[in-house]
């Protein structure tokens, strides 16, 4: 548990894009997160409170929102706090399908894509590729890093989430953990870490529905993964 005290942006919302369930996962995510009495969880529901100058008085940002059948282009000035955020080293989280935000591929919302967005997350959901994930169910999620800090002493658990694959981007990433898929046939990474510009950023495929954010281990590692980012000496 960290001493010092950690303030987080939560986004989420968009009434088109309901069936990621956001309306649930959410205060189970504020409430993960603020078991740790250091961090503090301000949630907004509104895209362009990126916009505002409080941005950049957040120590991270964590993003459960996706603009699915939402062709508005985020404000320069929401672009612009967002650069800024990343030259100043605060963290960086993304959640299951906010992997699919602000992408030209993105269902009646193409006209949104902001290629920065697509260097800030290092594995995005391309609706024009490969990307896909298997039937929603149960699996069994396993360590590929035991001794990373996110999840050091974390053992394998069980599931029932999407088990997503075929994730592009080219940005460098160090995996955490992963699961088997029953459509690839392959060992498929889940989460990772990366850097944008001054940034860790932490990146996790699992949070579908509530049922994800009742696992005693995501609820720790989203913990430490908070934690981990808001340092700014770089590590892998």
């Amino acid at each position: 548990m960290t001493s010092k005290h950690i303030n987080i942006l939560l986004i989420s919302g968009n009434d088109q894009h309901k069936w990621h369930n956001w309306e649930e996962t959410t205060p189970l995510i504020k409430e993960a997160l603020e078991e740790n009495r250091a961090i503090n969880v301000t949630v907004s529901y509104d895209i362009e409170s990126l916009a505002e100058e409080s941005l950049l008085a957040f120590d991270v940002i964590a993003f459960n929102y996706c603009n699915w059948q939402d062709p508005t282009e985020l404000s320069e000035q929401a672009k612009a706090n967002v650069i800024e955020f990343g030259e100043r080293g605060g963290g960086i989280v993304i959640l299951h399908f906010a992997n699919g935000a602000f992408h030209f591929s993105l269902p009646e919302a193409g006209p949104s894509d902001w290629p920065e967005y697509h260097r800030i997350v290092p594995r995005a959901w391309n609706h024009h590729g490969k990307s896909r994930h298997d039937k929603y169910g149960e699996f069994e999620v396993f360590m590929t890093d035991n001794a990373h800090p996110i999840t050091e002493g974390i053992a394998s658990f069980t599931i029932t989430d999407e088990l997503y694959f075929d994730q592009e981007g080219d940005v460098d990433i160090h995996p955490l953990y992963a699961a088997h898929s029953k459509i690839t046939g392959k060992e498929e990474p889940l989460a990772w870490v990366s850097g944008y510009r001054n940034s860790r950023v932490y990146q996790t495929l699992l949070g579908h529905d509530r049922n994800a954010y009742l696992v005693p281990e995501v609820r720790e590692m989203l913990r430490r993964s908070v934690v981990w980012v808001t340092e700014k000496e770089q590590q892998s």
